[in-house]
């Protein structure tokens, strides 16, 4: 079984900067940070999946022809609620985002992956508070609401496998779809 997802990769020099964001002091609770190498902003999450499907998965993929587009991450914000268990740094939506998202979640419902159908809110995640107070996470994200990396380009997607390494994870890329040139 192979635990598998697509997701956008974030530029070197914008990772860099979203661990600026980390740097921000926690007393009272703990939060597992998301190493940088592991920023990326998920497509689709196809799941545990065996081989076979996912061959017939990357054979999709790979029919794909999509145009390259732009993102940017503005503003931060948490999961959860009173509760809070994740923080991130907020993708800002675009329609060529939402399609590429409705596009692979299509093909892989096509294939009997079942796909989670919460909404789709595209983002970073920076890390897993635990127990984290609700003023302690309000504080931190009016602190670094006013983030912005600036556009950078996307010109492929990827498709990632996840592997369990100690209290974290470690997300491997298996395969990269490169897009066409940017329609203007």
């Amino acid at each position: 079984m192979l635990s598998l997802f697509t997701a956008i990769e974030i530029p070197e020099l914008i990772r860099s900067r979203l661990t600026a964001l980390q740097a921000f002091p926690t007393p009272g609770w703990e939060a597992m940070w998301v190493p940088e190498e592991n920023f990326h902003i998920t497509i689709a999450y196809a799941g545990e999946i065996e081989e076979p499907l996912a061959n017939d998965l990357d054979g999709e993929l790979r029919s794909l022809r999509l145009p390259a587009f732009e993102l940017e991450l503005k503003g931060v914000g948490a999961f959860g609620g009173a509760r809070p268990s994740i923080l991130y740094a907020a993708v800002a939506k675009t329609p060529a985002l939402q399609d590429l998202h409705e596009r692979h979640v299509r093909i892989m419902r096509r294939l009997g992956i079942d796909i989670d159908a919460r909404k789709y809110t595209p983002h970073v995640t920076l890390a897993r508070p635990r127990h984290a107070p609700l003023d302690a996470v309000q504080a931190w994200i009016a602190a670094n609401n006013l983030y912005a990396s600036g556009p950078f380009p996307v010109d492929q997607a990827v498709l990632f496998s996840s592997h369990k390494v100690g209290s974290g994870r470690h997300y491997e890329p298996e395969r990269e779809y490169p897009f066409g040139p940017a329609l203007l």
